[in-house]
């Protein structure tokens, strides 16, 4: 192949991703609003199991920590930015206060779709659970 043709297909790639990506954002929400209206956590699909996963992802003001805590707790739990689960932990044995926590951490929610093989499962089968 040449590098025209290979640029070609390359390009043509790229185009069919973000389509394909386009696509996939809107099944997507249509699947999250449809299991939402099932009442289901979960659908198995031929021993696939597709469920919505809700959590937060905290983000913390490094700023604010620094004018807060002492130069060694600062230096403990950050990197470049708050390592997340060094924090977590000095405010859980208490070197950092939950007030202190509090005005630092920006919790952002998200919401995932979560695909997981099932061992064991039949092909052709169609399984939902529903929310308790």
């Amino acid at each position: 192949m040449t590098a025209i043709a290979t640029a070609t297909a390359l390009l043509a790639k790229r185009e069919a991703l973000e389509l394909a990506k386009a696509e996939l954002e809107v099944a997507e929400q249509a699947f999250k609003q449809d299991l939402a209206r099932s009442g289901a956590s979960f659908i198995v699909v031929d021993g696939v199991k597709v469920a919505v996963v809700k959590g937060e992802r905290p983000n913390y003001s490094v700023d604010v920590l620094k004018e807060l805590v002492s130069d060694k707790v600062f230096k403990t739990v950050t990197k470049p930015a708050v390592d997340g689960k060094k924090f977590k932990s000095a405010v859980e044995v208490g070197l950092i206060k939950a007030d202190v926590a509090e005005a630092v951490t920006t919790v952002t929610p998200y919401e995932q779709i979560r695909v997981t093989e099932l061992k064991g499962a039949g092909s052709d089968s169609v399984t939902a659970e529903k929310v308790a």
